[in-house]
């Protein structure tokens, strides 16, 4: 059952912890989108769509539980929080040209403008925003909206057990998935 704060700037629900589940949550957080009324493209609900669908994917691949997710406006911009009770920090897994899964936050960090981690009492949240666009008034686009492409040059960890991380001199030079427990990741 959705939930939606008196303000009107929040929504959200519960989706059941089955990857089954996770087509219809991603199209609910769509449709929270659209009703807070932010200027964006098709594109980028496009995105939205997609970065939701990861987020929510991962953690009920990895909680083996249901989690929460919260759709809100946050600074003018759009924010998805997923939260779960696995106390696993996510980090980018390094994957093969053949494996079918280990690039989520690789889109993730190549399409929101900001995403993170931060511990919570029983789990954690993860969480994306996406910034509106500008008004195009008078600005003739003749070319299709297309995302940013992923940088393949960025360094990745293997994921070899659930910990979190310590950042080292050079883990600080790393710009995929290395920002402190609580801090923002810039995207790409």
């Amino acid at each position: 059952m959705a939930r939606r704060d008196p303000e009107g700037t929040t929504y959200g629900f519960t989706v059941a912890a089955a990857v089954g589940a996770v087509p219809a949550a991603r199209r609910q957080v769509v449709a929270f989108v659209q009703d807070l009324g932010l200027p964006l493209s098709d594109q980028a609900l496009e995105n939205v769509e997609l970065l939701a669908s990861e987020v929510i994917a991962n953690a009920v691949l990895h909680s083996d539980a249901p989690c929460d997710v919260a759709v809100k406006l946050a600074d003018d911009r759009l924010r998805v929080e997923v939260t779960d009770v696995d106390a696993c920090l996510p980090s980018v897994v390094q994957s093969g040209p053949d494996d079918e899964s280990g690039r989520g936050l690789l889109l993730v960090n190549a399409l929101a403008d900001a995403w993170g981690t931060r511990p919570e009492a029983t789990g954690k949240t993860t969480w994306f925003e996406i910034a509106p666009e500008p008004p195009t008034v008078g600005v003739r686009n003749d070319g299709a909206d297309t995302p940013p492409s992923l940088r393949m040059d960025d360094a990745v960890v293997r994921r070899t057990e659930c910990r979190t991380r310590i950042r080292s001199s050079a883990e600080s030079r790393l710009s995929v998935g290395t920002a402190g427990v609580g801090e923002r990741h810039q995207a790409a």
